[in-house]
């Protein structure tokens, strides 16, 4: 069931109403560092990755449009951020283009991992270093964390997560 005011969703999440000429009418959007980012800044900062990381894979749009089943013009579109990105190609791109999709969204989006530019930087050198881990070690290191946390008076509870099953 829905809740029923809107609105007391939108203060609590500090929601911002804003116009942004992708969405055509106003939406709501959660402020960055400097301010809300248009979705179409947002989409040229996704393609601006691509671009790099099919670069540093020294591969060129016709390859890399092969390998993703598309003419390497309609790939080309996904690197100008003239065709919208979907997060299943996205995942796609990653396997292809070896990087971790995390990547491409703090390269978009960074006030996803902190407060500040120093904290999201911070936070997502951090979630590099975990991902390269052993498995033995990650474990190890999440039992620690968990028991940090548990010392620190359990968890943020500005961060909660769902834990009830999904259907």
């Amino acid at each position: 069931m829905a809740i029923k005011d809107v609105q007391t969703y939108i203060d609590r999440h500090g929601l911002v109403e804003t116009d942004d000429s992708e969405a055509g009418k106003p939406i709501w959007r959660k402020p960055g560092f400097g301010g809300i980012r248009g979705l179409l800044e947002i989409e040229e900062e996704l393609s601006r990755f691509l671009r790099e990381r099919r670069d540093a894979q020294n591969l060129n749009r016709e390859q890399v449009g092969m390998m993703v089943g598309l003419h390497h013009e309609i790939y080309a579109r996904h690197e100008r951020a003239g065709a919208k990105l979907r997060v299943t190609r996205l995942l796609h791109l990653a396997e292809l283009l070896d990087f971790s999709p995390i990547e491409a969204i703090y390269a978009a989006a960074p006030q996803f991992f902190g407060e500040t530019e120093q904290e999201a930087e911070t936070r997502f050198k951090l979630v590099m270093r975990m991902l390269d881990l052993p498995a033995a070690t990650a474990q190890n290191l999440l039992r620690l964390v968990e028991e940090l946390s548990a010392d620190s008076g359990g968890h943020n509870p500005a961060k909660q997560t769902d834990t009830k099953p999904r259907s």
